[in-house]
């Protein structure tokens, strides 16, 4: 009997492996394989005739560019605004939408999320125009208020900013439609209780939506960082990195190393640097946000 057990249970997972094989074979061959030969090339020097070892003489390489600082701090400046605010952000919309009746809410949901699935070059194409110093929307509308015209994406203050304002307009769709979902799991009894005691709007708000929309304001807020550090479509269309590294970050710093310089070491040391400040910032974010919270 325990024979005839074990060989069913041995059937089983064969098959469920067989059937899992192709996504498997995929993550190996396309994502595992390529990230552990990244980290062995970051000590390499890449040359026609082979690769040589160089120890870590392609990040004292990073090191010794003042440009690289610069690259870092942008890095992280970028994640500083965009995951706090738009984490904020996300949780006011879907707390204003999910008070509407549902068709509304359809509507507007569907309307943030619209910009999530369009191509991220046609959006950037799309904020050029706005952002055209001689002809942008933007700049038109501050000239109704007498402000002079402003070079968003040419001037080394706006630059950064301007595409900070871009993924803000862009980006949150997705969050909006997860913690509008996990809201309607929230029993309506507490805010029913809530206002039989007279706890206004905003109160209920902070006392029950967010302590109980902790597990994924914690989803988005990773999601968020982790998007936010790993930027390059629009700063590849909108400004190659200028002016002057004003909106450089580290993910296009490794396609001028790896494609623009051939640079395939030093390209692959900071893709390193990427993916621990990525799983650095994650664990950080987790370890405080975090909460047993069941309902």
């Amino acid at each position: 009997m325990a024979r005839q057990l074990l060989s069913r249970r041995a059937r089983g997972a064969f098959w469920g492996y067989f059937f899992i094989l192709p996504s498997l074979l995929a993550f190996l061959i396309f994502s595992l394989y390529p990230m552990l030969d990244s980290i062995i090339l970051s000590f390499q020097r890449l040359r026609l005739t082979g690769r040589e070892w160089v120890g870590l003489q392609n990040y004292q390489r990073l090191l010794d560019e003042p440009a690289f600082f610069t690259i870092l701090y942008n890095t992280f400046l970028y994640a500083l605004l965009i995951v706090p605010f738009g984490v904020l952000l996300s949780l006011f919309m879907s707390v204003l939408i999910f008070r509407l009746p549902a068709a509304a809410q359809t509507f507007f949901k569907s309307a943030f999320y619209l910009p999530v699935v369009t191509s991220g070059v046609v959006l950037s194409i799309v904020w050029l125009y706005l952002y055209d110093p001689a002809f942008g929307l933007l700049n038109y509308l501050l000239g109704l208020v007498g402000i002079d015209p402003v070079l968003w994406l040419a001037d080394p203050f706006f630059s950064l900013l301007s595409l900070v304002i871009m993924y803000h307009a862009s980006h949150w769709g997705g969050s909006i439609i997860l913690l509008t979902a996990s809201m309607g799991g929230i029993p309506k009894e507490l805010y029913e209780a809530a206002e039989i005691e007279g706890a206004s709007i905003f109160r209920q708000v902070v006392s029950i939506t967010v302590p109980l929309l902790k597990p994924a304001i914690t989803y988005v807020s990773i999601l968020g960082t982790i998007a936010s550090l790993q930027i390059f479509t629009e700063i590849f269309v909108m400004t190659r990195g200028g002016p002057n590294y004003a909106t450089t970050n580290l993910v296009f710093s490794i396609y001028e190393y790896g494609f623009i310089r051939f640079d395939f070491g030093r390209a692959s040391a900071v893709a390193i640097i990427l993916l621990v400040a990525t799983v650095g910032l994650a664990v950080v974010q987790f370890r405080a946000l975090r909460t047993n919270v069941e309902y």
